[in-house]
Parts: structure tokens; C-alpha cells; sequence
């Protein structure tokens, strides 16, 4: 469900920024950490929509955020990989998680 409204998203900012169907596009979009949309399923829901619209040369590049901590005794924010309990470095646990989108469109290029 999350890939297509995901996808629709992205077929809206081509709408927005691709005037010629036929031109060749390259699309830069990042998932959050936390997202259960994976690269394979945006894609496939993509593909899906796309059909309807009708851009012929669209690259979809698709990767994933790390998430990431901030730490309000030292300032610091880390990129973490499994949940932690303290920050890495001071040892705080005054810690929260950093707020992240989950798509993000990071660039429409058209070649």
C-alpha cells in the first residue's frame, strides 16, 4: 500500500518537472530507515502506474537511510544500525531518534 502512495508521489513530481514523456529520466529517491517499502516493491508499484502515464525512459535509483540518533547531552548525532540505548559517544541516555521522512525525492535529472 505504503509503495504505491510512494510511487504516486514520485509520478507526481515527474508531472511536475518532466515536460516531454519521452525524455530520458533518471530519479534519485531515498526510503526511510523505517519504512517497510523496499527498493524491489517501489519499483513494481512505479512500473505499475507508470504504465498509465506513459514515461518511456524512466531509471528509478532507490536507496535506503540509515537511521540516526541525536544526543541531548553532547550534541552529537549518529547514524546507528541496530537500537541502542545510550549514545555512542558520550554515553548519555538522553538520546532521541532524529526525525527522517520516509521517501524522499532527492533529484528528477533528465538527460
Amino acid at each position: 500500500m505504503h509503495d504505491t502512495v510512494f510511487a504516486g508521489k514520485i509520478i507526481g513530481a515527474l508531472k511536475e518537472t518532466v515536460k516531454n514523456k519521452e525524455s530520458g529520466v533518471v530519479v534519485d529517491v531515498v526510503l526511510g530507515p523505517f519504512t517497510h517499502v523496499t527498493k524491489e516493491s517501489l519499483i513494481g508499484a512505479f512500473n505499475a502506474l507508470n504504465e498509465k502515464e506513459g514515461y518511456l525512459n524512466v531509471s528509478l535509483n532507490v536507496r535506503k537511510n540509515r537511521a540516526a540518533i541525536n544526543c541531548r547531552a553532547c550534541w552529537e548525532t549518529t547514524e546507528i544500525d541496530k537500537p541502542v540505548f545510550a549514545c555512542p559517544k558520550c554515553g548519555s541516555t538522553e538520546i532521541e531518534l532524529a526525525p527522517q521522512e520516509e521517501l524522499v525525492i532527492e533529484s528528477i535529472k533528465i538527460k
